[in-house]
Parts: C-alpha cells; structure tokens; sequence
C-alpha cells in the first residue's frame, strides 16, 4: 500500500513537472521564427543577403506564415540580387522529441549569434584627416570625420550610418563615377576628387546613398541625428529657467531727489524734495500669474499712497482660461474716439471666446487714480468722478476685425460739458498689401467719424486719413480728438534704391471749431517732406521742406522752413563724426504781426573719442534773424562744447557716468528772443552698483549748473539736482506649483498633420519622459499618462529609439504642455513611415535586365501609381514616390513620354507589395532602337 502510494505521488509530480515544461517549451519554440529573423536583418543591413536569405527561410520552416521573414525575402527577391543562393523551404521533420528539435534550434541560433557578435566587435576602419585635408575641404566639423573604404572590409560596416547634423563622412573609392542620394535633405554629398567624397549630415531620418566606382555600386543607409550639446541640454536648461520663473518675487525701489539754487554754493535752497517708495510681489499660480505693487510718495508737506495695484493676468480655472483681472489703480489697454485713456482706480476684467475670435472686457473705476488713501491729512480730495463700459474685440479670421465700446460717466465733479454716454464702433479689414479701418463714434447728440487706408510694400508705403468730427462732439473725459475738424491726411514713404529714401505727408483740413472770422470756411494745409541719400558708407545728404498754412482758423499764420544737412565721418588719427545743417524759416502771423520774422539758421558739430570711452563734442549754432514788423535785424548765435564717458569700472560691478558741459551764448538781445541768453558750465556724474544677478542696484548721482547772464533778466545763480536710489528683486524661491496630470497617445499619423483620425491606429511599446527622471510606454492603445505633475508646464519627449525602424515623428520630438491645476493635458506624438517606391529608368546596354555601372539612365520618363501620383526620373533615370502607402500598388510608365529611341523591355505596368517602412525598388531596363 505504502508503494503504491509512493508510485502515485511520483507519477503526480512527474505529470506536473511536464505540464510546468511543456509551455515554456512551446514558449520558447514559438519564439524561434523572431531570433532567426533578428539574425537575418543583421546579415540584410551588412549587404549579406545570401546569409540573410538563409536565415528568413530557416524561420519559414517553424512557422511558414511568419510575416516579417516573407516581407525580406520578397525584399531581396525584388532587388534581383544575383549571388543570392535561394534555399527552398524543407519540411523535413525535426528531431523526433519536441524538447531536442528546440535544443538543436537553440544551438543553431547562439553559434550564429556568436559569430555576429564577433563580426560586429569589429571596429569600423576610421582614420582622421590630416590637418592639409580638413582645411582643404572641410570649412567647421564638430566631431572628427570618419571615413568608409569601399573594399573588402565594406561588409564589416554596421549599418545604418548614424551622421550627427553638422559632422562629416569621407568615403574613399575606386575613380567614383556618380552617386545618388534617395533622401537629399537628410545628407549633403560633395565630390573632392575622383577617388573621394564628403557625406555631411543636414536633417533628421534615415536615407540611402548609392556609390558607383570601378568595382559596382556601393550602397550605403545613413540615419541622420540632432548633435549631441555640450553641458547641460537645452531641456535641462529651459526646465531651470522655468523653474525660476515659477519664484514668487518680492521688488522694491527707492528713489530721493533733491533740486536747489541759489547764488553761490553755501546758500542753497531747496526748491523741491521727494522720497518715491515701491514695493512689488509677483509670481504664477495654479490660477494666473498674480501681481501686486503699491507707490508711497513723500514731499515735503505730506505723504500718500500715490498707487496701488493688483491682478491676475492669464488667468485659468478649469476650462476657463485666458482671463484677467484688475483692482485698485489701472489704465484700461484700449483707446478710441470714445474712449481717450485714463487712470481710474476701480476694477477690470477681460477674457476671451469663442476659440478665442472673441474678446470682451468689463470695467468701473474713479477717474484720477494715482493718489490713493488718506496718509497724510493734507490730501487733496479725491475726485467725484466715475467711468465704466465695456469693449468688446471679435475677428471673425484673420482679413476681418471688429471693435464695439461703449462707456458711461457720471458724478458731480464731471465737467458739465460732458454727456453720460459715449459710444463708439470700429472695423478692420486687411487684403494682403491693403488695410481699411473705419471707425465712428456718438456722445448721444453729435457723431465722429474716421476713415484709415493703408498701403505697403517693399520699396513704398502710403497711409490715408479722413476724418469729421463735429465741433460740439466729446470723449467721455474731454474735448473730442480734432474737435470740429473736417478734412483729410496722406502719408508717403518712398525708397526707390537702397540709398534714397524719401517721405511726405500733407494734411489738409477746415476747423469748424474756431475757424478764420473773415472766411469760416478756408482750409488749412500742413505737409513736410524729406529726403536722405546715403553717398556712402561715411557720408549722407538730407533735404527738407515744411509748410503750416493756417489761414483757416482763428489765429493766422503761414510759416515756412527748408533746409539741407550733410553727415560725414572722417577718418583721421581718431574716426570724427561731424554734420552740417542749414535752414531758410520763414514766419508770417496775419493775427499777430510783430511776430513776423525772415532767419537763415545754421548748425555745425563734431564729435570724436578722445581715449577709451571718454568723447569730446563740439556744437554751433547761428542765426541770422530779420524782425520785419520792427525792421531790425538780430544774430544771435551759441557755442557748446564738452566731454562725456559712461563705462563700467574694470571688472568691478560699479558702472560711471560723467559729462562736462560749457554753453556760451552771444548776442541773444532781440524782441523775439530765439535763445535764452544763459551761458553755463555744468557737470554731471552718477556712480551705480550692480551686482552680477542683475537684480540689484544701488546709484547716485549729482548735476550742477553755474548760470551767468547775457542780457537783461536773466538771473545769475546755481542749480544742483541730487538724485539717489536703490533697485532691489528678491526671489524668494517659494512658488505655487500647478498639479495635474499629462496624458496622450502615439499613433501612426498617415496624413502627417499631428492630429489622431479615427483611422489612425496606436503605436505600443514606445517610451515617452517627462522631464529626464519619469517615464511611461504606451500600451496597446499607444496611451500614456502622468499623473502628479508638478509646474506650470512640463516638457513631454518621447524617446525615438523605441520607435520602430523605418518610421519618423510628425511633430516636435519635445513639447511643451501646460499643467492644468487638478486637471489633465492632453498631448500627440504622430510618426509616420518613410515607406518608399523607387528606381531607375535606364538604358540596357549590356542586354542582362539590370543596372549596371555603366549604365546611363533616361530623363524626363513619366511614371504613375494607380491612384493618379506622378514622378518625372530626373537626369540619372531616378523616380520616387516617397511616403507612399502601404499595401499593395500599380506601377505604370507612360510610353507616351519615353524618348522615339528607346522600347521598354518589361510591361508597362507593374503589380507590387509595399510594407510599412521599407523603400522599394523596381528598375524599368529600356532597349534602344537601332537606326
């Protein structure tokens, strides 16, 4: 009994010993067709397609259906290789035990391992250039160039090529006939002599190089890659500025100025005094990014709290977004006729819509702003005075903008002139090189109306103006803009060469408002017009030409100005930049004639560096003045010179500035008075401290004027100007970070715009990071998420090794996405397939079918899919249909197109297989037709 029980539980453990092998066994003997074709697209990718032929179809003895090994064979049989020795499938049992016919795979399969591995440890035969070579060929390298040698040892190249952008390839033959590249923006080839090229990498994928020398064609897979930077990576450094610009900070200022005068040094008074306090805290926040600043002022007499603000710009809560907000003291963004500007202490808010074509803004406020608070009892009252309205910006597209406003006034401190309402309306539209703005706006009782046109182009520029605004309209704040005027501008930039270059604008115009008492309906012209040619590099001329006719309004005057200047810069023992300007005036006051006068003005200067950053400069000025009412003549004239330097003081953090500065002004007695008649010495000098971080400053600094008289009521004294201050930013590095979550899909993208169709499958299996230290693989729906996501926004980079060979990204390979506070992004990363058809038309000389080295191809042959794409084969016989579908294509040459000469040796049309990522090559070999 006790035998028999022991037979049982032997019999049990053996029945479950087997059921514990018998899966991994058929585990491992299924996974045998994917080791044999790993093995075989290393002996493909090394140009060793017999062995590789080989090994695909030892795959096809274990499962005879295995995809992967019928797309490279079909692969190599398409390429028409001749020395490939094809092994017909053998359906010869395996060895009688399932565990042994494993372990005679197995065997197989780690030899053949081997012998790779051992092929591959091989080091590439690479030499660096000599010194003659790279200077003769190479302009800038980034790394050493390697270098191929088309012999023998080609076979041991491991491949594909990887060439970093900016690095270089010498590839090394016997006399090199021609090459052809299938991806042109991803390497750059040059020849350098018979025996020699130069591969440069330029773009990002994979492309093939064909090489025909003495001994055949060479071909060659190069897999393009971004250069490698040095330091920390451009993410790295991006994550760290983001992360201190996350910092809440905290910012003050301090400025005190003092200005005094009196006669002499020792018995200054002081005219004004003020210390300026601001204090600022700002930072983003899950929310919007926050900002808080106030200004206390002091003078003499009293302090107040002259501004404070805060807000929430850019603003976020949920799937509210884009939003602003406004309290305490502003100035709303927007101006218009309605709506001048003003500072108004209240609220605001704006937002956009509707997929942002929308805007809308939402505003109340005490007209004034500035003072705020009652620090000191002095404090002038605050104004009873209010304003709110709303704004309101829609562009329906790019070509189209529209602008509503409307506003309402009220309190008791308004002017009386002033209506409640104000409204305005404005519209935009843009034709390329054209613009057309029109705007009209309403106090409730009168109307004004504005009509802009614009053009521009390269070498000319013209504006139009038209405007009318009733004499009686009002903003809500003041006197309506060009209050009672009707007429119209034009504006003209011209620059027929790069030298000349001209502009003008004449504005014509009748003031309704206050117009001429003997004529209330004469106009008023204003136009000016200039011109610079440049004579060359140091030299340039200027004319010019001013005109305000104002014969229509109240006051009556014409005056007239022309002039010319001349620049130059002469190059002597130090470079002296030096000008010359003269000007005819010309004024003629019918309202007030003693006003009249006739002046011939000139200006002369130069201006050169003495040593280091010190200048010296030196200014003239004289007039030539008639007074025609009085019937005198005057010349007053001026003289100034000085020295100036501003520099940073070694390599200290203190930075100076200093000017010296002598005025003497002679003759200025006239009834007209066109100079002071002040002469003065004065200097100026200001020292500042700043600190390498850049957000912090100390300075001070002193300006002293000495004043004498030339002429009867002048007062003789001095003038000094103390200023002094400090400029202090404290990151504080505290931040309220956002915390969501990143979530997104990798998805084959067929039409290559970055976007998931619903036709578009998943990707699994590829690795994706955010940041350099998480990361997730998409699983079969090709998703990914991060959850407890840190910052305002992260960057999402998905890996391109773990994409499949063969394939390329659509997008960006890094993207930056926003963090949404306790909620989810969204991001996609689309790649695509470089699946390709491509070949030679060629002439068969030598009667085998195949290209041939010597071989010529024929140009200008139209090929066709059966979906109607075109290729045209360019002067070497090529044509291509890149990123072509996969699945299965008709192939058509167009006989029509071939030259009378030639006959094609195969049928027009051909039926073919495309599998995703892979080029596919079908040469259309033609016989020429004797006589």
């Amino acid at each position: 009994m006790k035998n028999h029980l022991t037979k049982k539980i032997i019999i049990f453990y053996i029945i479950l010993f087997s059921a514990f092998l018998m899966p991994v066994a058929s585990f491992a003997y299924s996974q045998m067709p994917e080791f044999l074709c790993e093995l075989g697209v290393n002996f493909y990718n090394q140009g060793r397609y017999s062995e590789a032929m080989h090994e695909f179809k030892k795959a096809l003895i274990i499962d005879p259906t295995y995809e992967p090994a019928l797309r490279y064979i079909q692969m190599i049989e398409q390429m028409n290789i001749k020395d490939v020795e094809y092994i017909p499938p053998s359906y010869e049992s395996l060895a009688t035990s399932h565990s042994g016919s494993i372990r005679e795979i197995l065997d197989l399969v780690e030899l053949q391992r081997d012998m790779i591995e051992s092929i591959e440890s091989v080091s590439k035969k690479t030499e660096p250039l000599s010194p003659q070579t790279l200077d003769s060929v190479l302009e800038e390298r980034v790394l050493p160039p390697k270098v191929i040698y088309l012999d023998n040892d080609f076979s041991n190249i491991r491949q594909p090529v990887e060439i970093i952008q900016g690095n270089k390839v010498i590839i090394y033959g016997n006399n090199i006939q021609r090459f052809l590249v299938t991806e042109p923006e991803i390497i750059d080839v040059e020849r350098v002599n018979a025996d020699q090229i130069i591969v440069t990498g330029k773009g990002i994928g994979h492309t093939y190089l064909h090489i025909w020398d003495s001994n055949g064609r060479w071909t060659t897979e190069f897999i393009g890659g971004f250069p490698q930077p040095k330091g920390a990576s451009y993410e790295e450094m991006l994550r760290k500025e983001e992360e201190s610009a996350r910092n809440f900070k905290l910012r003050y200022t301090l400025d005190w100025s003092s200005f005094e005068s009196g006669r002499r040094l020792d018995n200054l008074n002081r005219g004004s005094y003020s210390w300026v306090h601001g204090l600022g805290f700002y930072g983003p926040t899950p929310y919007g990014d926050f900002d808080s600043s106030a200004d206390v002022r002091s003078l003499k007499k009293n302090s107040d709290l002259s501004y404070a603000t805060i807000g929430l710009t850019n603003g976020q809560f949920g799937q509210f977004k884009g939003f602003s907000i406004r309290l305490l003291d502003y100035m709303p963004y927007f101006s218009n006729l309605a709506f001048s500007g003003s500072t108004l202490r209240g609220g605001f808010f704006s937002s956009p819509a509707f997929n942002n074509k929308l805007s809308y803004s939402i505003f109340w406020g005490r007209e004034g702003g500035g003072r705020y608070g009652n620090l000191s009892p002095s404090l002038t009252k605050t104004k009873h005075s209010f304003i709110d309205g709303v704004y309101v910006d829609y562009s329906p597209s790019k070509r189209q903008n529209y602008k509503v406003t409307a506003v309402h006034g009220w309190g008791r401190d308004r002017e009386d002139y002033l209506n409640r309402y104000n409204y305005d309306l404005s519209s935009t539209w843009n034709f390329d090189k054209w613009n057309l703005n029109y705007e009209i706006a309403n106090d409730t009782e009168r109307f004004a109306h504005l009509l802009k046109w614009r053009f521009s182009q390269q070498k000319i520029s013209v504006s139009a103006e038209a405007r009318n605004v009733d004499e009686r309209y009002n903003s809500i704040t003041e006197t309506g803009w060009h209050q009672g005027e009707i007429g119209g501008l034009l504006n003209l930039s011209y620059s027929p060469t790069d030298k000349l270059s001209m502009s003008s604008s004449l504005d014509v115009y009748r003031d309704r408002l206050f117009p001429s008492e003997d004529n209330n309906n004469r106009w008023n012209e204003d136009f000016s017009w200039g011109a610079n040619y440049q004579l060359d590099d140091d030299s340039a001329l200027n004319l010019n030409y001013d005109l305000q006719n104002q014969l229509g309004r109240l006051s009556q005057y014409r005056y007239q100005s022309s002039g010319v200047g001349y620049t130059n810069k002469i190059h002597f023992i130090k470079d002296i930049s030096t000008y010359m300007n003269y000007y005819h005036q010309d004024n003629k006051n019918y309202s007030a004639p003693s006003s009249d006068y006739i002046n011939d003005r000139f200006f002369a200067g130069m201006r050169f560096n003495v040593v280091g950053e010190l200048y010296y400069y030196l200014n003239k000025e004289i007039n030539l003045l008639q007074e025609k009412y009085y019937g005198t003549e005057a010349h007053p004239h001026a003289l100034e010179m000085g020295l100036d330097w501003s520099k940073q003081i070694g390599a200290t953090p203190f930075y100076g500035i200093f000017r010296f500065t002598y005025r003497d002004e002679e003759d200025t007695v006239s009834n007209l008075g066109f100079l002071s008649g002040e002469d003065y010495i004065e200097g100026y000098s200001e020292l500042s401290f700043r600190p390498g971080d850049g957000g912090k400053e100390l300075y001070g600094s002193c300006r002293v004027r000495n004043v004498w008289a030339d002429k009867d009521g002048i007062e003789k004294r001095i003038e000094a100007d103390f200023n002094a201050g400090m400029r202090y930013l404290w990151d504080t590095g505290r931040r309220w970070d956002s915390v969501g979550s990143v979530d997104g899909y990798v998805f084959k993208d067929y039409n290559s715009d970055g976007l998931r169709q619903r036709d578009e499958p998943p990707v699994e299996g590829v690795k994706v990071w955010v940041g350099k230290d998480r990361t997730e693989t998409t699983d079969i729906f090709g998703y990914f998420k991060f959850t407890g996501v840190k910052g305002r926004k992260v960057f999402i980079n998905l890996d391109t090794t773990t994409i499949q060979p063969g394939f390329v990204i659509t997008v960006p390979v890094t993207q930056d996405v926003p963090v949404i506070h306790h909620g989810v992004s969204r991001v996609y990363f689309g790649i695509v397939s470089r699946s390709e058809i491509s070949g030679i038309v060629f002439e068969d000389s030598n009667g085998n079918g195949l290209f041939d080295v010597k071989e010529k191809g024929v140009e200008g042959v139209v090929i066709t899919l059966e979906d109607g794409k075109k290729s045209v084969t360019d002067n070497i016989g090529r044509y291509s249909f890149p990123n072509a579908s996969a699945g299965e294509h008709i192939v058509e040459l167009h006989l029509d197109s071939l030259p009378v000469q030639y006959l094609p040796k195969t049928s027009l049309s051909q039926k073919l297989y495309l599998f995703e990522g892979v080029t596919y090559h079908y040469d259309i070999p033609l016989d020429r037709i004797e006589g």
